[in-house]
């Protein structure tokens, strides 16, 4: 296992920290590559000449930032992981729920961003992105049927527009977006305003399927006018 680790000098500082650092190289170096079993805290330990608990310290944050994950059981252990977008959608609620992101700013970036990310999906969209779009229009429709709109699969929508971009990133990025807005307007809409909403997610789905992303584009500048006035709505509401 000593190919695999580095030969360092460990610095007098916070000693976890440079652990975490090294055993993050070796990651980027190529030592371990996705799938394959981390060395125990043990073998860390004293492969640096450091503590137990620091090395298990090293491991712990390397977890937390979903570089590793770790197994129980006879076959068990720490194995490098690809990091998802769990911590992306942890940071992005974390920071509206305690004040460093408000609603309105969060609005103001996906004004910016999603114009561009449905012309985006107009390129690139498949025939199972397309399935996948209309079945969702088809289940909001039944909400709105039975006088209960469903905002989870209203927000969804926006989500598989960007999973139809075929970006890890914008998905992810997306995803965060999509579960703070569930959040704001978690107050379930009135019907006029859920009838209002799949009004644009049909006309964004027959833009995408024509493949007119100038259209689409367009359409989706307009939505957010909409969106700033319901989430003026919301606040208002909050404060009284």
């Amino acid at each position: 296992m000593d190919r695999k680790l580095q030969d360092v000098i460990i610095r007098k500082e916070r000693i976890s920290d440079q652990i975490t650092s090294i055993l993050k190289q070796s990651i980027l170096d190529g030592h371990f590559k996705l799938g394959d079993k981390f060395p125990p805290e043990v073998e860390i330990a004293q492969k640096y000449n450091v503590s137990k608990v620091s090395a298990r310290e090293a491991l712990r944050e390397m977890e937390t930032e979903g570089l590793i994950q770790k197994k129980r059981g006879a076959f068990g252990g720490s194995f490098v992981a690809k990091p998802g977008s769990e911590k992306m959608v942890d940071v992005v609620i974390n920071s509206y729920l305690f004040g460093g992101i408000s609603a309105k700013e969060l609005a103001e970036f996906r004004r910016i961003l999603e114009p561009g990310l449905i012309k985006l999906a107009a390129q690139r969209r498949t025939s199972e992105d397309l399935a996948v779009m209309e079945k969702c229009i088809y289940d909001i429709k039944v909400s709105i049927e039975k006088g209960k709109p469903d905002q989870t699969k209203a927000l969804g929508f926006h989500r598989l527009i960007a999973d139809a971009c075929h970006n890890p990133f914008i998905s992810s990025l997306m995803e965060a977006l999509v579960n703070v807005f569930q959040q704001v307007l978690a107050k379930v809409p009135d019907l006029e305003t859920a009838k209002k909403d799949i009004q644009y997610n049909q006309l964004f789905f027959k833009y995408i399927k024509q493949g007119d992303g100038k259209k689409a584009e367009q359409l989706m500048t307009e939505h957010f006018d909409t969106l700033e006035l319901i989430i003026s709505k919301e606040m208002k509401e909050k404060l009284n």
